[in-house]
């Protein structure tokens, strides 16, 4: 049994995708591998040439369909009652940008070594479940609400703590998001915080650019219920919830380097919003009204 996808489509590869040899290769490109060291060469030919194009051909078919990752309103049907599910379709206002610590990528012959988190069976730019999960937490804590009562929503949306001792498993379930475009290339100068000057060297990045789309789905399950259980908790946990996807979209950002306003969304207008049961999208309307002050500023308050 072959358990690495790529590797078994390599071992299958037809005459059409001939992989190149090394020296082959090197000899047809050496106008952009004039200053690359040997090993910087064998880098960059194997992933062009074995990796590469059967990665390509995966990434551009015409069979996967990201939509069997998401969750469909039909599914309802088959959860507890009063649970809802929310989909956002969003474009990015600012760069949004990731770190994978486990590859590089190549763009136009340069090993780029802070490679956006891409999905390791379709190859596309993701925004990681927990990556999700991390950063409307962060918002949930920033929303005013009453103290006591706001740790109390978010232990019941998010879980437990990891220094709590009760294990206690969140009513929210977050996905993934796929950018269906490709990653560019972007470089930023770290600066320091006193002087706000250069601290060292351009950094090469890949990012998610400025009008990048894409679709963001939570689904709520009022479940645990625990002893203290009471109705009015769901409408409270949703109206709760509102304000955090507010902060998160609009103030505080999902991407690395949010402190500088990174991942904070274009201002989502009613369409782009949809939520089954339909009867709980007016909760959300704080999303998409123009009373929401606090749309594109992309800075912390």
């Amino acid at each position: 049994m072959i358990c690495d996808y790529y590797l078994k489509l390599l071992l299958e590869s037809d005459e059409g995708d001939r992989i190149i040899s090394f020296e082959e290769w090197k000899r047809g490109n050496q106008k952009r591998l004039r200053d690359k060291s040997e090993e910087e060469k064998s880098i960059i030919w194997q992933q062009e040439e074995i990796v590469g194009k059967k990665k390509k051909d995966i990434v551009l078919s015409k069979d996967k369909d990201i939509h069997d990752f998401y969750p469909n309103p039909n599914d309802l049907q088959n959860f507890p009652k009063n649970s809802m599910l929310i989909k956002i379709s969003f474009t990015l206002k600012k760069p949004y940008l990731s770190k994978d610590g486990g590859e590089f990528h190549i763009i136009d012959g340069r090993i780029f070594e802070n490679p956006i988190v891409r999905d390791k069976f379709t190859g596309l730019p993701i925004v990681r479940p927990s990556t999700w999960k991390g950063h409307l937490r962060f918002a949930a804590e920033k929303v005013e609400w009453e103290e006591t009562e706001k740790e109390k929503i978010i232990t019941r949306l998010f879980g437990s703590g990891s220094g709590e001792d009760e294990a206690l498993k969140g009513r929210l379930y977050f996905f993934p998001t796929f950018f269906e475009e490709e990653a560019k290339k972007d470089v930023i100068t770290p600066l320091k915080r006193d002087t706000r000057t250069p601290a060292r060297g351009p950094i090469s990045l890949e990012v998610m650019k400025p009008g990048s789309k894409g679709k963001f789905y939570l689904l709520y399950v009022p479940y645990p219920k625990g002893e203290d259980f009471k109705e009015e908790q769901i409408k409270e946990d949703l109206n709760f919830l509102a304000e955090a996807l507010k902060l998160m979209f609009y103030v505080y950002g999902f991407s690395a380097k949010k402190t500088s306003g990174f991942g904070v969304i274009e201002e989502l207008k009613e369409e782009n919003i949809d939520v089954y049961p339909k009867d709980k999208k007016n909760i959300f309307s704080v999303l998409y009204t123009k009373a929401n002050n606090m749309v594109n500023q992309g800075e912390q308050k």
